[in-house]
């Protein structure tokens, strides 16, 4: 991710026109796909407006890229990245599955090491 000068990119927030700036498009453009990407969703600040992190932003530019670089329509953008969320998840189910199977063994273990010990 590319910042331009006058960003300082160690900031934690950064507000739309900078967004805008780093991702180059217009603000009213990152709004829209707010609107319409259900994959984008930025918190607000107490003032209502909008802060974005570090991560707000990687996900805008893989936004952009479908649109732009892989002729995605927003339709086609909101399934595929429904899609591969849904991948994610079910790749974590089974990551914490295999997890809680560790544990009962290395539970098992123990309580063996423990008898024996007795």
């Amino acid at each position: 991710m590319k910042f331009p000068k006058y960003i300082n990119p160690n900031k934690v927030y950064f507000i739309i026109g900078e967004v805008a700036d780093i991702v180059d498009v217009k603000p009213y453009t990152i709004r829209f796909w707010e609107k319409s990407i259900d994959y984008l969703k930025v918190d607000k600040g107490r003032n209502g407006r909008r802060k974005y992190q570090k991560s707000d932003i990687k996900k805008i530019l893989d936004v952009k890229h479908l649109l732009y670089e892989e002729g995605m329509t927003i339709k086609g953008v909101n399934k595929h990245l429904a899609k591969r969320s849904k991948k994610n998840r079910n790749d974590f189910d089974m990551k914490e599955a295999f997890k809680d199977t560790i544990i009962e063994y290395t539970i098992k273990e123990i309580k063996d090491i423990l008898e024996s010990l007795k």
